[in-house]
């Protein structure tokens, strides 16, 4: 016999009731039956500390998952500005050097025509 058929056995076995099980059954008959919970109750059982704190946790999840991804997309765009911004001023850099080295050959061109 496997252990788990054994557990079971022990498990299920008859058992005598205890000798005051009839009386305590028949005491528990005549006691009224306990009132339908109003919808005041119902809900305030969702206030009790373990349930607040998982309400709270979840809200707060909500409310960050979110907010979190709203924050990377502006990071990106941050970042894809700065990069445009670089670029922007490289160019411009670039375009500079280029119009002063025109404006240097320019001017040489216009001392060697007056030399002339």
């Amino acid at each position: 016999m496997s252990y788990l058929e054994e557990d079971l056995k022990v498990a299920l076995r008859r058992e005598a009731a205890p000798p005051d099980f009839a009386e305590r059954v028949l005491a528990r008959l005549d006691q009224p039956a306990a009132p339908e919970p109003s919808w005041w109750e119902m809900l305030a059982v969702l206030l009790r500390p373990p349930r607040v704190q998982w309400v709270a946790l979840s809200v707060i999840f909500s409310i960050m998952i979110p907010a979190s991804v709203q924050y990377r997309k502006q990071q990106r765009m941050r970042a894809e500005g700065e990069r445009a911004k670089e670029e922007l001023v490289f160019a411009v850099r670039v375009a500079g050097d280029k119009l002063h080295k025109v404006q240097q050959r320019v001017l040489e061109i216009g001392r060697m025509d007056t030399r002339l």
